[in-house]
């Protein structure tokens, strides 16, 4: 069955036992397009209907008999198609010292239009499974929505608007939505996260790792390899959802993610530019498309590999392939966006552009100029998007260079 992508926390040492327990799940399409999905009422995310493969079935067997016991539906067997496949891996809950291994196989298939009774196990019960018909995209969205309610203020400060230009269609401040959801453990997250990047394969966009995903992963990246870079990472974030809350087509959610994700590399050790490179690797093998390019460009602002700033510590062909990667990028307003709010952002707090430069030189002795009067550049362009001083919006107190 064809990969889509593979779910690999690499959380877990490569000597720790592993509990294998491939799945069966159902992509079950109605005439006007919507899913049939199970609905937890008690942790509020869709899931795909399926289960683990029982001894002794296979794969369509466990699908017909997982999706009649979750949903109450019956599957028409000669419908079964295979879709794809997606492979996770990730530290057990339960177990010490032992890996979660399970291959998840999707199919698309039909189901006969009424839906018997459920037969839900305890756990099923508890978490209130139910039947719901909804399209991928509302799915996705509802999966992605933030536990605990997470919300910003983005109205702009009057003395925050450049001189003689109001700022083109304020409605006032904004806020993300506020509705409380629960708290979710770790590994219903990378569950829901799974099946979420499914859906928006399905609805034809590139899988995102929600806001609860990103705060998982850098986490966890912390555990391996702590370090200020985390509240860096951080802080960043923050400067890319304030300047993306004020840039019409930009989504705040998104650039905070983006943020958070950028130096995700560095879980895997005290490195230069191999960061880049791994953490590219990491987010692309996990179906993250935009975040891996986020975790290559944001230290490339001219896309000339020569230009980056620390240890050469990967080989001459992945430089090659960096450099090429780059070349044959078009940089969106996100990619320019990290490299900003990189060029803001201390693991102390946020500073401006200059002063930041001039950290980074003085503890590695040099910062190319044309990267310098880049980054001076991308504050010019955040600015007349905004129509506001970065500074104000991003809340440097005090005097700036």
């Amino acid at each position: 069955m064809k990969p889509l992508f593979k779910m690999d926390i690499k959380n877990y040492a490569e000597s720790d036992a592993r509990i294998r327990r491939p799945s069966a799940r159902a992509i079950i399409r109605t005439e006007d397009g919507r899913l049939a999905m199970v609905y937890s009422r008690n942790g509020q995310y869709y899931k795909f209907p399926g289960g683990g493969i029982r001894a002794g079935e296979n794969p369509a067997e466990a699908l017909a008999r997982e999706v009649r016991e979750e949903t109450g539906l019956l599957i028409k067997k000669d419908s079964i198609r295979e879709y794809g496949s997606v492979l996770r891996l990730q530290k057990s809950s339960a177990q010490q010292n032992t890996v979660f291994e399970q291959e998840n196989f999707y199919y698309t298939c039909s189901a006969e239009e009424t839906a018997g009774e459920q037969i839900l196990d305890d756990y099923e019960k508890e978490a209130g499974f139910e039947l719901r018909y909804v399209f991928a995209k509302d799915a996705a969205a509802e999966n992605k929505r933030t536990s605990g309610g997470r919300q910003m203020c983005i109205q702009a400060s009057p003395s925050s608007r450049l001189p003689g230009k109001p700022r083109a269609g304020s409605s006032g401040p904004h806020f993300s939505e506020s509705r409380a959801y629960p708290l979710r453990n770790d590994f219903d997250l990378v569950m829901i996260a799974r099946d979420t990047a499914v859906l928006e394969i399905l609805g034809g966009t590139i899988p995102e790792p929600s806001v609860e995903m990103a705060e998982f992963l850098l986490r966890n990246a912390v555990q391996f390899n702590p370090g200020p870079w985390e509240q860096h990472s951080r802080n960043a974030a923050e400067c890319a959802e304030k300047i993306a809350a004020r840039c019409p087509g930009l989504d705040p959610e998104r650039a905070y993610v983006y943020g958070l994700l950028h130096d995700i590399g560095r879980k895997f050790g005290i490195t230069g530019l191999a960061h880049v490179y791994d953490g590219y690797r990491y987010l692309s093998e996990m179906g993250y498309a935009n975040a891996a390019r986020i975790a290559l460009t944001h230290s490339f602002n001219m896309k000339d590999i020569h230009d980056y700033i620390g240890k050469f510590d990967v080989t001459e062909s992945v430089q090659d392939e960096i450099q090429a990667l780059l070349a044959g990028m078009e940089y969106n307003d996100y990619d320019c966006l990290i490299q900003l709010c990189d060029s803001l952002a201390k693991a102390d707090g946020i500073v401006s552009v200059e002063e930041r430069m001039n950290d980074v030189k003085s503890r590695h002795g040099y910062y190319p100029q044309k990267k310098w009067d880049m980054n001076l550049r991308l504050k010019e362009y955040f600015e007349e998007k905004m129509q506001e001083e970065l500074y104000q919006v991003v809340c440097i107190s005090g005097d700036v260079m």
